[in-house]
């Protein structure tokens, strides 16, 4: 989980004889060795980088926790079909966004609604009584990070977050530019594109409120 690989040179003379006294089972030295680090770590280490050790520790195991049990639901509509599933790695619409760039864009025309599921991240398909359900379940249940609709008749994306009380939308090919763009800004993290990305989202949703565009080309909140 937290662990790392330390590695480092010691005689093997050396190294051998104190194996020896743990039987030369590994595993004994191994585990001794580490509680000794515990007892420098308790020691040396002063009580202001504990504490943001401890929280850097609280912060990873929610991390792993989310990426471990937490799911959107994803609904993909056409003219002929509708499929409804489970995915990881949809928190936001900047990684619904980002995944409709990367892996549906060119092909969405092109191939089923099953296919295009196979895009997607740790899949489970679902009917759609079980998804009106777990959509229902959204905001009791800390699993349930999303509910996002792609719409390929129409050319929306409509997301409920964790936070969101009401679903919101946007024009598919609006993220698709928004996107795109990200792509032509050389030397920036990847936590820099997504906050680039929800300050331009901000702009279009005020561009589409006073151009009083319809629901179809908008994203409302």
């Amino acid at each position: 989980m937290f662990e790392t690989n330390f590695d480092f040179d010691y005689n093997r003379f050396k190294l051998n004889a104190i194996l020896g006294q743990f039987g030369n089972e590994e595993e004994n030295l191994r585990n001794e060795l580490i509680n000794h680090l515990d007892r420098m770590y308790g020691e040396l280490v002063p009580q202001e980088v504990k504490d943001k050790v401890e929280a850097d520790i609280v912060q990873e195991q929610q991390r792993e926790w989310k990426e471990q049990n937490c799911f959107a639901l994803i609904h993909l509509h056409d003219e002929d079909d509708d499929v409804f599933f489970t995915a990881r790695n949809i928190n936001s619409l900047y990684d619904a966004a980002r995944l409709y760039y990367d892996e549906l864009y060119d092909i969405k025309d092109e191939l089923s609604l099953d296919s295009l599921v196979d895009r997607f991240d740790y899949t489970d398909y679902i009917d759609e009584p079980v998804f009106n359900v777990l959509s229902d379940a959204q905001k009791n249940d800390d699993r349930i990070v999303c509910e996002t609709h792609f719409d390929f008749e129409v050319g929306t994306l409509e997301m409920r977050d964790k936070n969101g009380v009401d679903m919101y939308g946007c024009d598919l090919n609006y993220l698709g530019v928004a996107i795109d763009r990200l792509e032509h800004k050389l030397g920036f993290s990847e936590e820099d594109k997504r906050n680039m990305f929800n300050e331009d989202i901000k702009k279009y949703i005020v561009q589409c409120s006073s151009e009083g565009q319809d629901e179809g080309s908008t994203m409302h909140l």
